[in-house]
């Protein structure tokens, strides 16, 4: 194991009912609280390690030893499994084995999806592993950058331009199901210009479908 006071057990868990994936089983590829933001309404509390470079937290044997494992625990229990969702307690691309654990994960038969906040997609790599899922969620709550550093506080070098180019470019060449999801705060980035323009750069992307949330649960 590469972090070693990183508890195995924490790596799948589910199946649970998912707002977007039906019955899914999560995959807690990312050691809390390790993530490129440190966004305002995070239920996580705010980052400890804000980072954008990519590196394994798991070797993929371990992560697809968990995972078969809740598998084999919902069958026995006769329950419905629809996906096989990265959605970590931080930002699952940071992971640089995440496009290997997605082809070791196909071979179950059930769809994979991850679930992103977009930040590193301006990387080739990450758009590559991203591509070999079956549904990607993105995050896109702002296209103001003064906005994006309050609601977002990402890493330093990140540039909102590169996100929004990289998630262009993704959308061009990704086959599968394509959603996002906007948070709205109050005050922050709910003004309607605002919204038009992020409405505006979805419509471009033409997802499948496009999620607005509000912070439902204790923020950071």
């Amino acid at each position: 194991m590469i972090e070693e006071d990183k508890d195995l057990e924490m790596i799948a868990f589910g199946p649970v009912p998912s707002r977007r994936l039906g019955q899914s089983i999560g995959i807690n590829n990312i050691p809390p609280k390790i993530c490129t933001y440190s966004c305002i309404y995070c239920q996580l509390g705010r980052t400890h390690t804000l980072q954008i470079t990519r590196k394994p937290f798991y070797t993929p044997q371990e992560i697809v030893a968990d995972v078969k494992q809740k598998i084999e625990g919902a069958k026995e229990k006769k329950e419905a499994i629809d996906y096989l969702t990265f959605v970590a307690d931080g930002e699952p691309t940071l992971d640089s084995n995440l496009g290997v654990e997605i082809g070791l994960l196909k071979t179950t038969g059930i769809k994979i999806a991850v679930i992103t906040n977009s930040s590193l997609i301006w990387r080739k790599d990450v758009r590559d592993d991203l591509s070999k899922a079956d549904c990607v969620s993105l995050k896109i709550d702002t296209v103001d950058q003064e906005i994006w550093h309050r609601i977002n506080r990402p890493y330093g070098s990140l540039k909102l331009r590169d996100i929004l180019d990289g998630m262009s470019e993704f959308s061009h060449l990704f086959s599968g199901d394509l959603v996002t999801e906007t948070m709205l705060i109050q005050d922050v980035n709910d003004e309607t210009e605002g919204l038009e323009k992020v409405a505006e750069f979805i419509a471009g992307l033409s997802p499948k479908k496009s999620y607005i949330s509000i912070p439902i649960r204790p923020p950071a």
